[in-house]
């Protein structure tokens, strides 16, 4: 590899978000569907949310950081922050009255980027 980010780890960061975003989609279709079955409550909800972005994002870190040698907890948690900023850029489209600077988005913020950091050292 020339380039320590050249058009294919961009091409691969894409793919791994397209990834962590369809099991994001199916799983969020589970919690939906285990809410309309069982009517769960509002806490369970929200810790399944938590729960679907620690998946999504330590998998697009295990799959990204699988094409290079060193420093893979870096690509990793570069992984989670692409998946996070696509999380806020969506929220703000959807919601006018998004804050990016609260305590909900630094803790989804750091959430994700661990949880990419994690996905990079065991890919």
């Amino acid at each position: 590899m020339k380039n320590a980010f050249g058009t294919e780890r961009l091409v691969a960061l894409l793919k791994c978000l397209m990834a962590a975003y369809l099991i994001t989609g199916a799983l969020l279709v589970l919690v939906a569907g285990l809410l309309y079955k069982f009517s769960i409550g509002e806490n369970i909800v929200d810790i399944s949310i938590i729960v679907i972005y620690c998946i999504s994002s330590l998998l697009a870190g295990l799959f990204f950081s699988k094409g290079v040698s060193n420093r893979r907890f870096l690509w990793g948690m570069l992984a989670g922050a692409a998946y996070f900023l696509v999380i806020c850029a969506v929220s703000a489209v959807a919601d006018p009255k998004f804050a990016p600077v609260s305590n909900s988005s630094i803790t989804t913020l750091l959430i994700c980027l661990g949880s990419g950091m994690l996905g990079g050292m065991i890919g």
